[in-house]
Protein backbone atom coordinates (compact mmCIF):
# COMPACT_ATOMS: atom_id res chain seq x y z
CA UNK A 1 0.00 0.00 0.00
CA UNK A 2 3.34 2.33 0.72
CA UNK A 3 4.20 2.08 -2.70
CA UNK A 4 0.63 3.03 -4.20
CA UNK A 5 0.62 6.14 -2.08
CA UNK A 6 4.34 6.91 -3.12
CA UNK A 7 3.17 6.21 -7.24
CA UNK A 8 -0.26 8.46 -6.96
CA UNK A 9 1.46 10.94 -4.91
CA UNK A 10 4.64 11.64 -7.22
CA UNK A 11 2.74 10.41 -10.56
CA UNK A 12 -0.85 12.24 -10.09
CA UNK A 13 -2.38 9.83 -12.05
CA UNK A 14 -5.62 8.09 -11.73
CA UNK A 15 -5.94 4.77 -9.99
CA UNK A 16 -7.21 3.79 -13.63
CA UNK A 17 -3.81 4.23 -15.16
CA UNK A 18 -1.85 3.38 -12.14
CA UNK A 19 -3.53 0.21 -12.06
CA UNK A 20 -2.03 -0.63 -15.74
CA UNK A 21 1.56 -0.59 -14.95
CA UNK A 22 3.62 -3.26 -14.86
CA UNK A 23 7.11 -3.85 -13.82
CA UNK A 24 8.46 -3.77 -16.98
CA UNK A 25 6.85 -0.48 -17.62
CA UNK A 26 8.46 1.24 -14.61
CA UNK A 27 11.72 -0.06 -13.45
CA UNK A 28 14.39 2.00 -14.23
CA UNK A 29 12.68 3.82 -16.43
CA UNK A 30 13.20 7.80 -16.62
CA UNK A 31 10.22 8.56 -18.41
CA UNK A 32 6.64 6.91 -17.84
CA UNK A 33 4.42 7.15 -21.02
CA UNK A 34 0.86 5.75 -21.47
CA UNK A 35 -2.51 7.15 -22.59
CA UNK A 36 -4.96 8.35 -19.87
CA UNK A 37 -7.90 5.46 -19.67
CA UNK A 38 -10.25 8.44 -18.46
CA UNK A 39 -9.47 11.20 -21.28
CA UNK A 40 -7.26 9.12 -24.15
CA UNK A 41 -3.96 11.76 -24.01
CA UNK A 42 -1.11 10.48 -24.34
CA UNK A 43 1.04 11.45 -20.82
CA UNK A 44 4.71 11.48 -20.21
CA UNK A 45 5.82 11.41 -16.49
CA UNK A 46 9.40 11.71 -15.87
CA UNK A 47 10.44 9.57 -12.73
CA UNK A 48 11.98 11.30 -10.29
CA UNK A 49 15.17 9.22 -8.44
CA UNK A 50 13.19 9.09 -5.18
CA UNK A 51 10.26 6.94 -6.79
CA UNK A 52 12.22 5.06 -9.01
CA UNK A 53 14.81 3.79 -6.01
CA UNK A 54 10.83 3.03 -4.02
CA UNK A 55 10.12 1.04 -7.43
CA UNK A 56 13.41 -1.25 -6.79
CA UNK A 57 13.29 -1.29 -3.49
CA UNK A 58 9.67 -2.94 -3.75
CA UNK A 59 10.35 -4.76 -6.34
CA UNK A 60 13.67 -6.87 -4.28
CA UNK A 61 10.90 -7.20 -1.05
CA UNK A 62 8.42 -8.86 -3.78
CA UNK A 63 11.04 -11.19 -5.02
CA UNK A 64 11.60 -9.75 -8.19
CA UNK A 65 7.89 -10.45 -9.50
CA UNK A 66 7.75 -11.24 -13.44
CA UNK A 67 8.51 -7.88 -15.21
CA UNK A 68 4.80 -8.20 -17.34
CA UNK A 69 2.45 -8.66 -13.83
CA UNK A 70 0.99 -5.59 -12.97
CA UNK A 71 2.48 -3.80 -9.52
CA UNK A 72 -0.82 -3.22 -7.92
CA UNK A 73 -3.33 -5.96 -8.09
CA UNK A 74 -6.50 -4.63 -6.14
CA UNK A 75 -9.44 -3.58 -6.91
CA UNK A 76 -10.49 0.21 -6.86
CA UNK A 77 -12.98 -0.81 -4.12
CA UNK A 78 -10.69 -2.90 -2.21
CA UNK A 79 -7.58 -0.30 -2.46
CA UNK A 80 -10.12 2.80 -1.70
CA UNK A 81 -11.18 0.69 1.69
CA UNK A 82 -7.70 0.30 2.55
CA UNK A 83 -6.14 3.68 2.34
CA UNK A 84 -9.76 4.65 4.48
CA UNK A 85 -8.77 2.23 7.41
CA UNK A 86 -5.13 3.92 6.99
CA UNK A 87 -6.74 7.06 7.44
CA UNK A 88 -8.69 5.96 10.32
CA UNK A 89 -5.98 4.33 11.59
CA UNK A 90 -3.38 7.81 11.19
CA UNK A 91 -6.11 9.97 12.90
CA UNK A 92 -7.70 10.84 9.50
CA UNK A 93 -11.18 10.82 10.66
CA UNK A 94 -13.71 13.94 8.57
CA UNK A 95 -12.57 13.36 5.09
CA UNK A 96 -12.92 11.33 2.13
CA UNK A 97 -10.24 9.36 1.16
CA UNK A 98 -9.82 7.69 -1.84
CA UNK A 99 -7.31 6.73 -4.21
CA UNK A 100 -8.26 10.09 -5.93
CA UNK A 101 -6.86 11.65 -3.13
CA UNK A 102 -3.39 10.77 -3.87
CA UNK A 103 -3.72 12.43 -7.00
CA UNK A 104 -5.33 15.84 -5.50
CA UNK A 105 -2.88 15.73 -2.57
CA UNK A 106 0.28 15.48 -4.67
CA UNK A 107 -0.84 18.43 -6.85
CA UNK A 108 -1.67 20.29 -3.77
CA UNK A 109 1.32 19.84 -2.12
CA UNK A 110 3.55 20.90 -5.65
CA UNK A 111 1.46 23.89 -5.70
CA UNK A 112 2.13 24.50 -1.97
CA UNK A 113 5.93 24.03 -2.22
CA UNK A 114 6.34 26.29 -5.03
CA UNK A 115 4.92 29.17 -2.82
CA UNK A 116 1.58 29.12 -4.75
CA UNK A 117 3.29 29.99 -7.72
CA UNK A 118 0.51 30.89 -10.79
CA UNK A 119 3.12 29.79 -13.01
CA UNK A 120 3.57 26.15 -11.33
CA UNK A 121 -0.51 26.27 -11.00
CA UNK A 122 -0.82 26.52 -14.96
CA UNK A 123 1.49 23.76 -15.38
CA UNK A 124 -0.47 21.52 -12.50
CA UNK A 125 -3.30 22.41 -14.36
CA UNK A 126 -1.77 20.70 -17.84
CA UNK A 127 -0.41 18.00 -16.24
CA UNK A 128 -3.93 17.47 -14.75
CA UNK A 129 -5.60 17.36 -18.14
CA UNK A 130 -8.18 19.82 -16.84
CA UNK A 131 -10.43 21.59 -19.81
CA UNK A 132 -9.43 24.75 -17.58
CA UNK A 133 -7.48 26.74 -15.01
CA UNK A 134 -11.09 27.59 -13.46
CA UNK A 135 -11.64 23.31 -12.73
CA UNK A 136 -8.08 23.29 -11.32
CA UNK A 137 -8.61 26.15 -9.16
CA UNK A 138 -12.01 24.26 -7.56
CA UNK A 139 -10.01 21.00 -7.19
CA UNK A 140 -7.43 22.29 -5.33
CA UNK A 141 -9.47 24.46 -3.11
CA UNK A 142 -7.69 27.90 -4.33
CA UNK A 143 -11.11 29.49 -5.03
CA UNK A 144 -12.47 29.02 -1.48
CA UNK A 145 -8.50 30.05 -0.10
CA UNK A 146 -8.66 33.11 -2.08
CA UNK A 147 -12.22 34.12 -1.06
CA UNK A 148 -10.99 33.67 2.90
CA UNK A 149 -7.88 35.70 2.18
CA UNK A 150 -9.75 38.75 0.67
CA UNK A 151 -11.76 38.57 3.99
CA UNK A 152 -8.53 38.56 6.35
CA UNK A 153 -7.88 42.44 4.82
CA UNK A 154 -11.05 43.05 6.77
CA UNK A 155 -9.20 42.57 9.87
CA UNK A 156 -6.61 44.78 8.78
CA UNK A 157 -8.96 47.77 7.86
CA UNK A 158 -10.95 47.27 11.07
CA UNK A 159 -7.34 47.93 13.36
CA UNK A 160 -6.84 50.69 11.06
CA UNK A 161 -10.53 52.22 11.48
CA UNK A 162 -9.62 51.77 15.29
CA UNK A 163 -6.77 54.17 15.29
CA UNK A 164 -8.33 56.81 13.16
CA UNK A 165 -11.58 56.77 15.13
CA UNK A 166 -9.08 56.87 18.55
CA UNK A 167 -7.31 60.28 16.94
CA UNK A 168 -9.87 63.50 18.27
CA UNK A 169 -11.73 65.90 15.94
CA UNK A 170 -11.07 63.77 12.67
CA UNK A 171 -13.97 64.11 10.76
CA UNK A 172 -15.82 61.86 8.50
CA UNK A 173 -14.48 63.24 5.44
CA UNK A 174 -10.84 62.89 6.61
CA UNK A 175 -11.48 59.28 7.70
CA UNK A 176 -13.22 58.39 3.86
CA UNK A 177 -9.95 60.06 2.33
CA UNK A 178 -7.29 58.16 4.53
CA UNK A 179 -9.12 55.28 4.27
CA UNK A 180 -9.35 55.55 0.40
CA UNK A 181 -5.27 56.88 0.30
CA UNK A 182 -4.36 53.42 2.39
CA UNK A 183 -6.40 51.48 0.68
CA UNK A 184 -6.07 51.62 -3.26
Amino acid sequence: MALLIEFGFRTLLRYSDISRFTWGNVLNKDELVLNEKKTGKKRTIKVGAVLKGLLIEYYELMQQPELQSTIFNYSLRHTNRLLQLGARFVGIRKKRVSTHSLRKSGARFLYEENQRSEDVFLKISMILNHSSTQVSRRYLGITKEEISDVYDGFDVFFVDLIIVESLNGVNKHCLFLLLTFVYH
